[in-house]
């Protein structure tokens, strides 16, 4: 069986499994969407849009918030960058306050990653990816 690839993925690394517990069951909500509404190339140059959640917790901390690490490898055709969620953002939080969190900084970065994309000249639908992402966030937040 082949694995299926996506065009814009959202992978994490979580701090302990109570982050875990807290966080995951959101993020697979957000990935679903993801891959309903943004499974098309957006950049021609790039085969992935890789944001990278970076969860806070009792045996890994990250030590930061919003975004860090922007990286675009030309060699490998993708374009990733780190998310983090410190520990108070998800502990004692409601789901809506978690999925908020979420969709607001993934958004940051994606708008962080698009000027990358802009400043290296590359060739980017930009107005399809914000009208895709706009499905994404309204979904998610709604449900």
């Amino acid at each position: 069986m082949v694995a299926q690839s996506h065009y814009f993925t959202f992978g994490a690394e979580m701090g302990d499994p109570y982050a875990s517990d807290a966080v995951s069951p959101k993020l697979i909500q957000l990935r679903k969407l993801l891959v309903q509404h943004c499974n098309k190339i957006y950049c021609k140059e790039i085969d992935e849009i890789a944001p990278i959640l970076r969860v806070d917790g009792m045996y890994s901390d990250f030590n930061f918030e919003g975004y860090e690490k922007l990286r675009l490898s030309k060699k490998f055709r993708y374009i990733t960058i780190d998310v983090g969620m410190p520990q108070s953002k998800w502990e004692n939080k409601t789901d809506t306050e978690i999925k908020e969190y979420l969709i607001v900084n993934l958004k940051s970065a994606l708008e962080a990653m698009v000027k990358c994309l802009k400043k290296e000249k590359y060739g980017l639908n930009e107005t399809d990816l914000w009208e895709d992402f706009c499905k994404v966030e309204k979904q998610f937040l709604c449900n």
